[in-house]
């Protein structure tokens, strides 16, 4: 097999918690064929995985040693490759010592879910937080070896505390989106997700055709599953986290996309009596709380009627005065 020189120390990282989850006894099948297609991404994974699971099995021949040096070397910055494995080797140890792999496995999920119109702030054990838009789903694990959130539905602004030795990822659909130290959002859209870096960096991926691609802060890009990765688009902070304050933001925005985002929040349902009215553009701040309030500005800023019976709202064209 390949030295150790083939691979990096991420990819040792990552092996090693592949190794610990297929441990598991109630490793999902699901998990096993990601596994699979990890390791036939190349030779330098196959060696990775070949030294996580050389170091686990001479687990008994140096699980007795003595560690005086461990905490040193956990909080040590290595300098070249042989202390990062050193560095890596402590923690395999330590992961032994305290029954690592049912700590690993054994690790809670946890749900948590805004109403229409509700938003919520999420405290993480690691000093992570997540504030949850209107009508949204997460589902967090932490565990020892790393960070998990799948976003079912909705939006969900992320500001992660750095952790080198557990990647903090978020789950959307066949998108994965792995932070490196920072804070961005995340909007679940029908076959897809938008993403947007306010700070730091992130790498995403959907293990097959959107490999390690990187955005930074500043950038956004939307992703479906059909088209994969759209170009990248400058986002100003002010209008992404606006949401958090209760506002809106809308910059020369189609009627169309202004009543879909307005169903996010209201049990309300927008009809265009008109389809052409649908691509006029709308541009300002304004009150998410408050529908009615929004469709009076509505009808003053445009030329149309907004006529609201029950939950059904149609817009119709009018002529100005």
């Amino acid at each position: 097999m390949s030295s150790s020189s083939s691979y990096n120390e991420r990819q040792l990282k990552q092996a090693i918690e592949w190794f610990v989850r297929l441990q598991a006894e109630k490793c999902p099948a699901e998990d096993r064929l990601r596994f699979e297609a990890w390791l036939a991404k190349g030779e330098s994974h196959q060696a990775a995985y070949a030294e996580a699971e050389r170091i686990w099995a001479n687990m008994d021949d140096i699980k007795f040693m003595p560690v005086s040096g461990l905490a040193e070397a956990r909080s040590a910055k290595p300098r070249k490759p042989a202390s990062v494995l050193t560095s890596l080797a402590f923690f395999i140890v330590t992961t032994a010592l305290l029954g690592g792999a049912w700590l690993e496995y054994s690790a809670e999920t946890v749900s948590y879910v805004t109403g229409m119109g509700e938003r919520r702030r999420i405290d993480l054990t690691d000093n992570s937080h997540i504030d949850l838009n209107t009508d949204t789903l997460v589902s967090v694990r932490i565990s020892l070896l790393q960070r998990s959130v799948v976003l079912t539905q909705g939006e969900a602004l992320f500001e992660v505390s750095h952790d080198r030795l557990r990647p903090f990822t978020v789950q959307v659909g066949d998108l994965h989106i792995r932070d490196v130290g920072t804070r961005f959002n995340v909007l679940k859209q029908p076959q897809g997700a938008t993403v947007s870096v306010l700070e730091g960096e992130v790498e995403l991926n959907n293990g097959q055709d959107v490999v390690d691609v990187h955005l930074s802060a500043g950038d956004e890009s939307r992703y479906t599953e059909a088209t994969g990765l759209g170009r990248l688009q400058a986002v100003e902070a002010d209008q992404l986290t606006a949401w958090l304050h209760g506002r809106l933001v809308f910059k020369r925005t189609p009627l169309r996309e202004v009543a879909l985002e307005l169903e996010r929040y209201h049990p309300v349902r927008f009809i265009f009596a008109d389809p052409k009215l649908a691509e006029e553009t709308l541009s300002g701040i304004f009150n998410s709380d408050d529908i009615d309030l929004f469709l009076h500005a509505l009808e003053d800023i445009l030329p149309l009627q907004a006529k609201r019976d029950g939950q059904q709202i149609q817009l119709r064209r009018t002529r100005r005065k």
